[in-house]
C-alpha cells in the first residue's frame, strides 16, 4: 500500500513539473546562444528550485479551486490562459537571470521556445485523440480523477515522442540556426508583438481546442490541431524571419561603414601622398640651396617632414583588409592624440570572421582603449598594443592598455564609465556577441594600471582560410597608390609597428 502511495505520489508531482519543464527546454536552449551569467551553475540551481516549489505549491491549489468551483471545466480554462501568459511573461526574468541577454532578447527566447512547447503540446494532444480514435485507449490526464493513468505505457509514449520529434526537428531547422547567430542582433522592439502574438493566438487557440475535447468530433479536433500546429509554423517563421533581416541589416550597415571607412582612407592616403610629394619638392630645393650656398636646413622643416612620413605610415597591411582598415582609421587618431599604438598582427587569423565582424570587433576595442589613454597626461603611458596571432587551431588576440582611476568588471564585463549606463556599453557586448558567436571566449582583465582584453576564436582551416581571403576580401580603395606591390612592404619591426619600405619618397629623392 505504501508502495503505491509513493507511486502515485511520484506521478502526482511529475504530472505537475513536467509542463514546466517541457516549457523551459525550448526557452533554455534558444538562451544557451547568449554567455552564461558568472555564477551561473548557482542561479541555475536556486531558479529551478523555485520554479518547482512555486509549481508544486500553486498546482494543488489550483487544483482544489477549480474543483470547487461551479463550473470546474470553465474554471480550468481561464486558470490554463492566465497561467500560461504568467509563466510567458516571467520566462524573460530567467532568461536573464541565467544568461547575459537584453530584454529583446529573451523576449526572443521567451516567446519562441513557447511556441515550440506549445507545438509539442498540441502534437501530443492529436496523438491522443489518434490513440483514443483507432484503439479505444484514454490517455488524457482526468480534472476529476486527478493524475492516476489507466494505460500508463500508451501515456507515456503519446507524451514523450511527439514532444522529441518536435523538439529535435525544432532544434535542427529553428534552434540551431538562431544559436549560429548568436542572437546578438536582436535588438527589436517589434519582439513585443510578436510577444502579444504568441499569448493572443498560439495559447488563447490551444486553450479554446482543449475547451472543445469531449464536444467536438474526432475529425473537428483533428483538423483544428492541424491549424493551430500551422500557426505555430509561421509564428517560428515570422520570429526567424524577423531575426534574419535584422542580422541582414546590421551587416549591410557595418558593410556601407567598413566602405565608407576606406573611402576616407583613400582620401587620407591620397591627401598624405600629395603632402608628401610637396615635402619632397620643397627638400629638394633646400637640398640644393644648401649645396650651393653652404647653409643647413630648417629643423622646423626637417620637423614636419617627419610628421607627414610618420602619418602616412601609419598605414597598414596585415593581410585582412576589413582589419587594415580599422587600424589605420585607429591609427591615424593615435597620430594626431599623440597615442602609440603598437601592432603586431596576422590578419589571415581572423579568416573566420566576416569583415562586418572584423571592422566591429577591433573598431569597438581601440574605440575603448583610445578613450581610457585619451586621459592620461604621462605621454609613456600612452601606448596602446594589439596583437593577432595564430595559435594551433585558435585566433589569439591581445589588446592592452594603460588607464586612469579605477575598472570595475560586472558578470565579467567592463562596466562603462558613462553616467548614461543605458545607451553605452553596447560595444563590449558586441564584441562579446561575435566571439560568442564563432564559439571562442572573451576576458577582460587588469594588472596595474594596464587594462588587458584577450579573445580566443577558433579559426578556419587553411583550406577555408584561403576561400575566404578571396570571397570575403574588400576591394581595395588606393591602396595599390600607397604600396605600388607587395614587394614594398616589409615585415614587422622587433618593435611590433608596422613599417614599410620607403620606396615612394626614394622615387623622389
Amino acid at each position: 500500500m505504501m508502495g503505491m502511495d509513493a507511486a502515485s505520489l511520484l506521478i502526482a508531482v511529475a504530472s505537475m513539473l513536467l509542463p514546466i519543464a517541457e516549457i523551459l527546454i525550448p526557452v533554455l536552449m534558444l538562451a544557451a546562444a547568449r554567455p552564461k551569467r558568472e555564477g551561473f551553475r548557482r542561479r541555475a540551481v536556486l531558479i529551478l528550485a523555485a520554479v518547482a516549489l512555486i509549481t508544486l505549491v500553486t498546482t494543488p491549489c489550483a487544483y482544489f479551486f477549480i474543483l470547487s468551483a461551479d463550473d470546474p471545466a470553465a474554471m480550468n480554462r481561464v486558470y490554463s490562459l492566465l497561467s500560461s501568459i504568467v509563466i510567458l511573461v516571467c520566462l524573460p526574468v530567467v532568461v536573464m537571470t541565467l544568461f547575459d541577454a537584453s530584454i529583446w532578447q529573451a523576449l526572443f527566447c521567451a516567446s519562441a521556445g513557447y511556441t515550440i512547447q506549445n507545438l509539442a503540446s498540441g502534437s501530443t494532444e492529436a496523438a491522443f485523440l489518434l490513440l483514443h480514435q483507432l484503439f479505444g485507449i484514454d490517455a488524457h490526464f482526468s480534472l476529476e480523477t486527478g493524475p492516476f493513468l489507466a494505460h500508463p505505457f500508451a501515456t507515456f509514449a503519446a507524451t514523450l515522442i511527439p514532444l522529441l520529434l518536435v523538439y529535435s526537428v525544432a532544434f535542427a531547422f529553428f534552434v540551431g540556426p538562431v544559436r549560429r547567430n548568436g542572437l546578438s542582433d536582436m535588438e527589436d522592439r517589434g519582439m513585443v508583438l510578436v510577444l502579444a502574438l504568441v499569448a493572443l493566438v498560439v495559447i488563447s487557440f490551444d486553450v479554446l481546442i482543449k475547451s472543445l475535447d469531449g464536444t467536438a468530433g474526432f475529425v473537428t479536433l483533428l483538423a483544428l490541431r492541424a491549424v493551430h500546429g500551422t500557426v505555430c509554423g509561421f509564428v517560428l517563421f515570422v520570429q526567424f524571419e524577423m531575426l534574419s533581416r535584422r542580422s541582414l541589416e546590421v551587416e549591410l550597415a557595418e558593410n556601407q561603414r567598413i566602405t565608407a571607412e576606406r573611402e576616407r582612407q583613400y582620401e587620407l592616403s591620397r591627401a598624405n601622398i600629395e603632402a608628401i610629394i610637396v615635402k619632397c619638392h620643397d627638400i629638394r630645393h633646400q637640398i640644393h640651396a644648401a649645396a650651393a650656398g653652404g647653409q643647413t636646413m630648417d629643423p622646423g622643416f626637417l620637423k614636419d617632414m617627419e610628421r607627414e612620413v610618420a602619418i602616412y605610415d601609419s598605414q597598414v597591411k596585415t593581410g585582412n583588409e576589413a582589419l587594415d582598415t580599422v587600424l589605420t582609421e585607429k591609427g591615424l587618431i593615435c597620430e594626431r592624440e599623440g597615442i602609440t599604438l603598437t601592432t603586431i598582427a596576422d590578419g589571415n587569423a581572423l579568416s573566420s570572421l566576416k569583415p562586418s565582424e572584423v571592422y566591429s570587433f577591433f573598431g569597438n576595442a581601440l574605440d575603448n582603449a583610445i578613450e581610457a589613454v585619451r586621459e592620461i597626461a604621462d605621454p609613456d603611458l600612452r601606448t596602446i598594443s594589439l596583437t593577432v596571432r595564430r595559435i594551433g587551431d585558435l585566433a589569439s588576440i591581445h589588446i592592452e592598455n594603460y588607464f586612469t582611476g579605477t575598472r570595475s568588471l560586472v558578470d565579467g564585463m567592463p562596466e562603462t564609465t558613462k553616467e548614461d549606463t543605458e545607451n553605452h556599453g553596447f560595444g563590449t557586448r558586441s564584441m562579446q556577441g561575435i566571439v560568442s558567436r564563432h564559439g571562442g571566449t572573451l576576458t577582460y582583465g587588469s594588472r596595474g594600471q594596464a587594462f588587458i582584453v584577450d579573445a580566443m576564436i577558433p579559426a578556419a582551416d587553411d583550406a577555408e582560410a584561403r576561400a575566404g581571403s578571396q570571397s570575403d576580401r574588400l576591394p581595395a580603395a588606393g591602396a595599390c597608390a600607397a604600396h605600388p606591390s607587395d614587394e614594398d612592404v616589409s615585415a614587422t619591426d622587433p618593435k611590433g609597428k608596422a613599417r614599410y619600405a620607403p620606396s615612394l619618397l626614394s622615387s623622389f629623392l
